[in-house]
């Protein structure tokens, strides 16, 4: 293997052990591009996903380091005898955490493949996390709204996180529109991407697709070279500013209170299953 391809795979191993979980080629690709490393190139992403691919054929970079979020296997869940399940049911308890809070919130993505990440923190506080991959059918802008409604006098927030391009700005507009038609009210916020992100962190760009039916209205705005991938924001970072919504919007008090039930409702389950079983 040539120097300048060890050197680059160095590279990637640093950006790997600055995470404590796997990280997307393109996720990796983004912070090299945004450490200067590489150039933000079509051709240099295809070069580096080879090169990962040999450095873990020779065992320079952990298998365990890298994610694949849009592919998963499907199955229904199974185990090896009662005493499994029992165990899979004491595990997976859980209370609503949100029902004596005032307020009501959703985290919303276009990216499937940022799920993974995401839920590091919904699943924490027990938030909704929903992927829109791009426009919603008329069906799920209504479920959506339903959904809403049915949370009654609580003060309602639903948090949007995109790609900083004509579609990906568009498509949450339409978003917060098609809902609001149904006659329901919520604080809608784009929390990611933004313009002052993408300064902030120094974001790698890409050229606006002129075939893009809003094209001309992003380029009057902000310039033809200012498409920038949700992907690219630094994981952690992404997660902080989830985790900054979430917190600004729940009472760590009624929290606190709830995660003791929890516990002591998960005693009383365990007891029960222990004397049934």
């Amino acid at each position: 293997m040539q120097k300048q391809s060890l050197e680059l795979l160095t590279q990637v191993q640093e950006i790997i052990n600055s995470y404590d979980f796997a990280l997307t080629l393109r996720q990796i690709y983004y912070q090299l591009v945004a450490r200067q490393i590489i150039p933000n190139e079509q051709r240099y992403y295809k070069k580096l996903s080879r090169l990962c691919v040999t450095g873990r054929d020779e065992g320079i970079l952990p298998e365990e380091g890298f994610a694949d979020r849009l592919r998963a296997v499907d199955k229904l869940s199974s185990w090896l005898d009662l005493n499994e399940f029992i165990q899979a049911v004491k595990r997976s308890y859980r209370k609503d955490k949100w029902q004596n809070q005032d307020n009501y919130l959703e985290i919303w993505t276009e990216k499937d493949a940022l799920r993974s990440v995401l839920t590091e923190i919904t699943y924490q506080y027990d938030v909704a996390l929903m992927v829109a991959r791009g426009q919603l059918s008329r069906t799920e802008v209504y479920r959506t709204a339903e959904r809403y409604k049915a949370q009654n006098d609580k003060e309602c927030y639903l948090y949007y996180c995109g790609d900083f391009d004509p579609s990906g700005l568009s498509i949450y507009d339409s978003i917060k529109k098609r809902i609001m038609d149904f006659g329901v009210f919520i604080n809608f916020e784009r929390i990611a991407l933004t313009q002052k992100q993408i300064e902030k962190y120094q974001l790698p760009s890409d050229p606006a697709k002129q075939s893009d039916p809003n094209y001309n209205k992003f380029v009057s705005i902000y310039g033809s070279d200012m498409v920038v991938e949700l992907d690219s924001l630094p994981p952690d970072v992404l997660r902080k500013i989830i985790e900054d919504c979430i917190l600004q919007n729940i009472d760590e008090g009624y929290l606190v209170q709830m995660l003791r039930k929890e516990k002591g409702e998960k005693i009383k389950l365990n007891k029960f299953i222990e004397r049934g079983f």
